[in-house]
Formats: structure tokens, sequence, C-alpha cells
């Protein structure tokens, strides 16, 4: 026995019932930005990988969960020189790094409270 079930719209005259399929989701697009470049400094012979973030180096570096040696954190004291060695986007030497590394500037030593990611 033929049970089919009549709906209003099934009962108009030429009128064929088509169901709607759903059009398939796009599957969305992931772009991947290229990961930021790492600043890597060394101090005590222990090398250490910061996230570049604006502002101080050893701010970030602490909030992170790297651990620099530092204690004054106004540049008088050195404790928290560390030497650069990769990275890019540090601010300038200020008149204290100045002062308290003089030539050690050039070979790529920064006070890590005193020197800023821009």
């Amino acid at each position: 026995m033929n049970n089919r079930i009549f709906t209003v719209g099934s009962l108009i005259p030429g009128r064929i019932m088509v169901k709607q399929q759903q059009a398939p989701t796009p599957t969305p697009t992931v772009t991947h930005k290229p990961k930021a470049d790492v600043i890597i400094v060394e101090q005590n012979g222990g090398k250490i990988e910061i996230q570049p973030v604006k502002g101080k180096l050893l701010d970030a570096a602490l909030d992170q969960g790297k651990q620099i040696n530092y204690k004054c954190r106004k540049g008088t004291c050195g404790q928290c020189t560390v030497k650069v060695l990769k990275g890019t986007g540090l601010s300038a030497p200020n008149d204290q790094e100045q002062k308290k590394l003089k030539n050690e500037l050039t070979n790529g030593y920064r006070l890590a409270c005193q020197a800023e990611i821009l």
C-alpha cells in the first residue's frame, strides 16, 4: 500500500517539491602569520629567547617567565647586562647604557632594564 503523505504545497498542480540542500560550508582559509623574530640574549652563559613585545627588554623577559638577573632597574648596577645574539627592533642605547657599558655596546651588550623593544 502506498502511504504517501500530502502537504498543502504538494497538492498544487504543476508544483514540484524539491528538498533544498544547504550549500556546503566553505572551509576557512587559514593564513599563518610568519613567526615574529625572537630576540635571543645571553647572560652568564645561558641563552634566553624572548618574544618581542613593546616595552623594556627586561619586563618582556620577566613577563614570559624568563630568568634574567637584575637589581636596580635604573641602569646603574649593571646586573641586567645581556649580550644580544639575535634580534632586531631594539631602541638605540640611551645615555645610561652608554655611561655604564661604554665600548661593550659595540660588542652587542645591552642593559635589559634600559633597552626598549620597539
